[in-house]
């Protein structure tokens, strides 16, 4: 019974209209309100307001952490910077450690849609930027994503896409697992099939409300077998150059 107020009262100041309303809210709320506003809303509209943070940010910047398996093998951690624009896409990945530290990248839409422009660290780097495919196989080394895929809201629309297919399959499972040490609130959705067709069988979503997205998500095969980890922190809105975004540009 007491679930049920608390989730009635959280509901009737749910996340409001506007980005800064949602921040007041969050900010006003309790944990055991906010956590039965989480366990009582849809996964869409949760990331619907993830989506309405993000577009409020216009051009954002934020670290990332990750770690994934490919062909087989799970991948040494990275750490990046990424700054991003939703419309047209364009991203700057610098890696700040791990393998491939000193890496920049930078992928224009409106500049190509087929390539994106690298420079490397270390030894490398004598070589200068080079145009790469964003499909080769070279793009793909230390990774199962392409270029085109960086950015909040690409992540948001690939958790949609697999949501929205698992609809005719009976949807997701979803069970609550309650506040992490990070203070993030984290659900495991199971796909329908044991996974058949999905990308993944489960993923752990991790959703921080004072930023207004998923900042941890770990993606795991039918056997349990952790197959790509994803940290999100320093979200923030930034100014930079248009230039920032060209690939033609020296850096």
């Amino acid at each position: 019974m007491l679930l049920l107020v608390l989730a009635a009262s959280v509901v009737a100041s749910a996340p409001p209209r506007t980005e800064a309303e949602r921040q007041a809210w969050v900010a006003r709320s309790s944990r055991e309100e906010l956590a039965a506003f989480l366990r009582t809303t849809p996964p869409d509209v949760l990331l619907a307001l993830s989506e309405r943070a993000i577009t409020t940010l216009g051009t954002y910047t934020y670290v990332m952490a990750k770690r994934e398996r490919v062909r087989g093998t799970l991948l040494d951690e990275q750490v990046i910077r990424v700054t991003a624009r939703e419309k047209p896409f364009a991203t700057r990945l610098d890696y700040l450690s791990g393998p491939n530290h000193g890496r920049i990248v930078i992928y224009n839409s409106a500049a190509s849609v087929d390539q994106f422009r690298v420079r490397e660290g270390g030894l490398l780097n004598a070589a200068g930027p080079l145009w790469v495919p964003v499909d080769s196989f070279m793009a793909k080394v230390d990774s199962n994503h392409t270029v085109k895929e960086a950015g909040l809201g690409n992540l948001i629309a690939r958790l949609r896409r697999e949501m929205q297919r698992a609809v005719p399959l009976g949807g997701l499972r979803i069970t609550n697992e309650g506040w992490n040490d990070a203070g993030q609130f984290c659900q495991l959705h199971v796909m329908p099939s044991g996974g058949k067709g999905f990308d993944y069988a489960q993923t752990r979503v991790c959703v921080d409300l004072g930023a207004g997205i998923p900042a941890r998500m770990e993606s795991y095969d039918s056997e349990g077998t952790l197959l790509e980890r994803y940290a999100f922190s320093e979200l923030k809105g930034a100014k930079v150059p248009d230039s920032a975004f060209d690939p033609s540009q020296p850096f």
